[in-house]
């Protein structure tokens, strides 16, 4: 693998409406070697749920790795643990699924 290749590429709708967007890219840039966002979202309010994503500074004062959600229309962030991206990623799908 290269800086640029893509590694994750996809989107699903769930039963309720709901929508899952990943995507990743190889990236020597970034913490882990890898530039993710994992976003659960509705597309019908425009409305993010929760989103995993990094960035090659630490920012939000919550590292390199970051968990958004959004309660009560207020966005909490808090820091996350990155072992590598399969990890990472079905970490992100289990949130999903037990999403209230």
């Amino acid at each position: 693998m290269a800086d640029g290749d893509v590694l994750v590429d996809a989107e699903h709708t769930l039963r309720d409406g709901t929508r899952i967007r990943l995507f990743a890219v190889e990236s020597s840039a970034y913490p882990g070697g890898v530039n993710y966002r994992f976003h659960y979202y509705d597309p019908t309010t425009g409305d993010s749920l929760l989103r995993y994503d990094n960035s090659q500074v630490p920012t939000h004062g919550a590292g390199h790795h970051h968990r958004h959600e959004w309660v009560a229309g207020d966005e909490e962030v808090s820091e996350l643990e990155f072992e590598d991206l399969d990890s990472h990623l079905a970490a992100f799908e289990t949130e999903v699924k037990n999403y209230e």
